[in-house]
């Protein structure tokens, strides 16, 4: 399970958006590592993104995405159960 803490609003939250992220990696016709890759350049983007809005330097928003990341990966996917058909 998600070690969030007891806020489910923000487990639902991550859950559909995950869930929407497998979909949508499995009907690109990608391999499951080429997904990977863009997810990681889908999450430098939204470092990119961050840092222009003022979240601190491209470098240092980058790096806290790099972090969230591996957090992410030491997470069951379990949760997406609930979402994938």
């Amino acid at each position: 399970m998600l070690k969030l803490g007891r806020d489910d609003a923000l487990v639902d939250k991550l859950g559909a958006l995950a869930a929407n992220v497998v979909e949508e990696a499995l009907a690109s016709g990608l391999a499951w590592d080429q997904a990977i890759v863009a997810f990681g350049i889908a999450s430098k983007a939204i470092a990119a993104q961050a840092a222009n809005q003022g979240n601190g330097t491209l470098e240092q928003c980058t790096a806290h995405a790099h972090g969230r990341l591996q957090f992410g990966m030491e997470q069951s996917a379990d949760v997406l159960k609930a979402w994938l058909r």
